[in-house]
């Protein structure tokens, strides 16, 4: 079977995290079918790869109309991104037949029509996931969400075989054609942090910073711990840039903890690496009740570096018994840094080798090799119900 993903990513963009996702997921799907390929965007064009011996092959282009061509600092670049993906759609359809493919797995930025007339031509199985869903609030007050999700989702699911929905939720809608699944992680991308002592504690976050992330509790309750006598110096390294990252800054400024908080921008690589492997406690989303729900990756991320954590929302990867991760309360209180200095000291006595314990659990949990088993599965069974039909 020839499986084609399609995911409208720009390959040099800020969405490092979503480009690893769907390169991960057709990793996984390689080691059930000979042929995957992943399409994806640049600047000027779309690119088609063929995945090979673990890798990505380039093997075709198509250039966008020179009106389309991305460019930051245009302010019709909205207007320019329409028109890409519709040239994007485009090329799409070319793909299908050209490659003559049997499978469509569509990673979406939203339905629309031109994308429901796709495929129909032919026995294509069509596969639709959805990133995040139930949508939040947030997304539901979005243009995007009024033009294409709140009048396409019917659409959708009548186009779908299969709808892979990432989500939390337990049922959605009763439709067989839904898979949920959980975001998963690159286990080979990822390295196992080093673990050090030290007399101070280094408290940090990695990510496109959003309002979501709730980074101010982590401020807020450096400042309100540093007014009480604290037991200990304690840091908070924020890496990454994003939409809050100048509100983050301006509350340090104002809260005057310039020196216990390091602000890094994007950091990739052995820069990362070194960053976390100076670390004590990481943090996930702490602010998802600001936009009702969501399905973060960063956790995982964290859990195979072998850093503890901590969070404020409901994850069934990381049940109850899973010493690693501390639970806050999902709200806008400031963190207790006394409680995470309290957690972690009692965590490093009980689990001395706790990077390695958290690293194995992500080994037998976490990968994308793991969370993709149900979608193989059902690409299997609707393959074969459909060749006895023939």
């Amino acid at each position: 079977m020839k499986i084609l993903f399609s995911a409208f990513l720009r390959e040099n963009s800020q969405a490092i995290g979503d480009l690893k996702k769907v390169t991960s997921q057709c990793l996984a799907l390689k080691k059930d079918f000979d042929d995957v390929y992943l399409y994806l965007s640049r600047e000027s064009e779309a690119v088609l790869y063929k995945v090979e011996d673990k890798v990505l092959k380039e093997i075709d282009t198509f250039s966008y109309p020179d009106f389309a061509t991305f460019d930051s600092s245009n302010r019709l670049r909205k207007f320019k991104s329409f028109f890409r993906y519709n040239s994007y759609l485009t090329f799409l359809s070319k793909i299908i037949d050209l490659y003559n493919m049997d499978v469509l797995y569509f990673s979406a930025l939203y339905p629309i029509n031109k994308l429901f007339n796709i495929g129909r031509k032919r026995d294509l199985i069509k596969i639709f996931e959805i990133l995040t869903y139930p949508f939040d609030k947030d997304f539901k007050k979005t243009l995007e969400y009024n033009l294409f999700w709140k009048n396409g989702m019917k659409k959708m699911e009548d186009f779908a075989d299969i709808i892979v929905a990432i989500s939390f939720a337990n049922t959605l809608n009763g439709d067989k054609k839904f898979v949920l699944i959980s975001n998963g992680i690159r286990l080979e991308d990822i390295k196992i942090k080093a673990q050090n002592k030290k007399n101070f504690i280094n408290l940090l976050s990695i990510a496109v910073v959003g309002r979501w992330h709730g980074y101010d509790r982590i401020i807020k309750g450096l400042h309100k711990y540093y007014k009480n006598n604290p037991k200990k110096e304690v840091y908070y390294h924020c890496v990454g840039e994003g939409p809050e990252l100048e509100n983050l800054k301006n509350l340090v400024k104002g809260l005057k903890l310039e020196k216990y908080v390091i602000f890094y921008g994007r950091k990739v690589g052995e820069e990362l690496d070194k960053i976390v492997d100076e670390s004590d406690v990481a943090f996930g989303s702490l602010g998802l009740h600001r936009i009702g729900s969501g399905n973060p990756l960063k956790s995982r991320e964290y859990c195979a570096r072998g850093i503890p954590f901590v969070k404020s929302y409901f994850d069934p990867d990381f049940p109850d018994s899973f010493p690693f991760a501390l639970n806050i309360p999902n709200d806008d209180t400031p963190v207790d840094i006394d409680n995470v200095i309290s957690w972690y000291e009692d965590l490093s006595k009980n689990h001395p080798d706790y990077s390695l314990e958290m690293r194995k659990y992500a080994e037998e949990n976490l990968s994308w090799d793991a969370k993709m088993k149900p979608v193989i599965e059902k690409i299997k069974e609707l393959a074969k119900e459909r060749k006895s039909k023939i």
